[in-house]
């Protein structure tokens, strides 16, 4: 069963604890965490003991359901390979000193801006920028700095740290949530963002009751070992054979303290009627409590208190954690193997969920261990040049694009797809490009989908997501041009030529255009959410759903009473049309142009939902397997729904 985050890869360049454990929460999740060190600046953790079998014992459950991959980030090499991670990933984090993944030109700035949908998450001891930015900052300062120390440890004794690190793993905690709510906007508007949290702050988030004393009263938090702050008794006491914890501050919990102990008295004194004045009077309680407490075992005094409903509970060593009957009836541990330290039994995440439970897989690996195939799946992809399949020519200051298959009806090769994405990268860049313009060669179609015979190489519901990501990655793409885009459409419009007609701002059209996506008919696949929230934009739920649904083809009246079109025209005035729109464009004030276009990008990014499931169960079908063998054979499917 998927994680939550199925389907989501992290490139995680961390040490020590803050970004290891985001990213082991996230992976946990589901997500795909891929690990990146370098042979000289490897985790530090690696060589922390103790070891089992040679591996670091902590670095195996830290690192957890992660792939590790080797590069050596100062070399031209290793970073046009993690170039080439960053732009496939969703997220990347990191917890280096803030500014050395920038003079490495691996930073937010770089990175956003070759993929705009990333969240780049950096953990640091004190935050990107401040007086402190560039002071090492690890877990013990921020303990300190954030005032947890000043309230840690026995009254009248010196500072203690909490026996955790608890601002590193609250920072990695943080990260996590933080990336979380990106991925969640980034979901919605397609932005993505950096994300910056510190130790430091992570700690002082923490400081709830502090706050609340300080801001009321102006007086600072102090030491009270394990008892609480404003109320009592809510401390450890001690027993005949070690300590317990007691919360015994309600009216009611208080009076069944006190008669489980066999101390009415206590309930009965006046002195101790309210919890403030046991809070007040705590040096003389405590002490009278606990010659009650030592003369019994841990053991009797949890089961009296539990009968008797009082919050309470023992205080455990980890020997007693890692083998405590309650954590193991909830299945908390969990075992996995691993080649060098054997059977190695990992913590549980505390995150339950009743459909997307969390990821249970693997050990932490070893240095390198997935470099080779990484690397190799993140490899540049060949381009195939399309030749004159696609045709980009600029003519004084427009830009036009020629699907040029005529006899195919200009069906897309995933060679054309790029050669268009290309044509937008240009389209941006040259200044002297005001507008693009995308045309079909011949008069019998714009375009007519993508060419069906590359869906011949599809083996499972993964090649079909992987193909509408690609298809989306040049669709958004399209939509993004910062300047205006003009689709002309003759003939049909269908499928994927459907999609990029839609994506562009205008469409102009002459009476013979025929739009529609006939593959409930023809495929048996189905279209990703990004292309069904483009029809939506424009014709609306009802008449998407009567396209997808019945399959069926709508004239050049029909589309444009819809509300697709922005003008239609007879075929011999379709070139008359397209140079009148043209004119209007030119007139246009190009910041205005670009403001209008990018804040409808955003209302409709705010529309998409994750998709994978659907399209890789639809692409996965035999239905599909039997579309593609029967459009190449021209013969009719018989779906049978599976």
């Amino acid at each position: 069963m998927a994680g939550s985050l199925d389907g989501i890869t992290v490139v995680e360049v961390g040490v020590f604890l803050a970004a290891p454990f985001a990213t082991a929460q996230l992976a946990d999740l589901g997500a795909r965490v891929i690990k990146v060190e370098s042979r000289e600046a490897r985790d530090p953790v690696r060589a922390t003991g103790p070891f089992v079998g040679g591996v670091s014992s902590t670095f195996l459950r830290l690192n957890r359901n992660k792939e590790a991959v080797e590069l050596d980030l100062k070399s031209e090499d290793g970073r046009a390979a993690f170039l080439r991670l960053a732009a496939a990933a969703d997220v990347v984090v990191e917890n280096l000193r803030p500014g050395a993944m920038r003079r490495l030109g691996l930073g937010p700035d770089e990175l956003l801006a070759a993929n705009p949908g990333l969240v780049y998450a950096s953990a640091s001891g004190w935050g990107q920028d401040g007086p402190l930015a560039d002071q090492p900052g690890l877990d013990i300062m921020a303990q300190a700095r954030s005032g947890l120390m000043s309230v840690t440890g026995e009254p009248g004794a010196g500072p203690a740290k909490v026996g955790v690190p608890i601002c590193d793993l609250t920072c990695g905690l943080y990260v996590a949530l933080a990336v979380t709510a990106a991925l969640r906007h980034r979901d919605r508007t397609g932005e993505g963002q950096h994300v910056d949290v510190s130790l430091l702050e992570s700690g002082v988030s923490l400081s709830v009751w502090e706050a609340g004393n300080y801001f009321a009263t102006g007086e600072p938090g102090e030491r009270h070992g394990t008892a609480h702050q404003s109320q009592a008794p809510y401390q450890a006491v001690e027993t005949a054979d070690g300590w317990i914890t007691v919360g015994a501050i309600t009216p009611n919990t208080w009076a069944a303290f006190t008669k489980a102990l066999g101390r009415e008295d206590l309930y009965d004194d006046p002195r101790y009627e309210s919890s403030t004045s046991r809070l007040e009077l705590r040096g003389e309680l405590i002490p009278d409590i606990e010659r009650t407490t030592r003369e019994r075992t841990t053991a009797e005094l949890v089961t009296t208190l539990v009968a008797a409903g009082v919050p309470c509970a023992p205080i455990s060593d980890h020997t007693e954690v890692f083998t405590d009957e309650h954590l193991t009836h909830r299945g908390f541990f969990w075992d996995t193997g691993h080649p060098a330290a054997g059977q190695v039994r990992q913590l549980g995440s505390p995150m339950r969920f009743s459909r997307t439970p969390t990821r249970r897989e693997t050990a932490g690996p070893d240095f390198g261990e997935h470099t080779e195939k990484v690397l190799a799946e993140f490899a540049p992809k060949p381009v195939s040049d399309p030749g004159d399949d696609l045709l980009a020519e600029l003519d004084d200051d427009v830009l036009t694009v020629t699907f040029n298959r005529p006899d195919s009806r200009n069906a897309l090769t995933f060679a054309m797809y790029e050669g268009l994405h290309a044509a937008c990268e240009r389209a941006d860049a040259d200044p002297a490009v005001r507008v693009l313009v995308l045309r079909g060669g011949g008069d019998k179609a714009f375009v007519a989908g993508t060419d069906i015979r590359q869906f011949a190489g599809f083996r499972t519901g993964q090649d079909g997501v992987d193909y509408e990501a690609s298809i989306a990655r040049v669709v958004d793409r399209l939509e993004a041009v910062r300047k205006p885009t003009v689709a002309v459409v003759r003939g049909a419009c269908t499928g994927g030529g459907l999609a990029l007609a839609a994506a562009c701002d205008l469409r102009v059209a002459d009476t013979s255009a025929r739009f529609g996506v006939p593959i409930a008919r023809t495929l048996g696949n189905c279209l990703s959410a990004n292309t069904i929230s483009l029809l939506m934009g424009h014709v609306g739920p009802g008449a998407t759903l009567d396209l997808l649904l019945r399959g069926r083809l709508l004239n050049a009246a029909t589309a444009a009473n819809a509300g697709l079109l922005t003008e239609l025209v007879a075929p011999e005035e379709l070139d008359e049309a397209v140079d009148r729109v043209l004119a209007d464009l030119r007139r246009g004030a190009p910041l205005t142009q670009w403001a209008a276009k990018e804040i409808v990008r955003r209302m409709r990014r705010r529309l998409l939902v994750p998709d994978e499931d659907v399209v890789s169960t639809v692409f996965g079908s035999d239905d599909f397997a039997l579309g593609v063998r029967s459009f190449l054979a021209k013969e009719k499917p018989d779906w049978t729904g599976s």
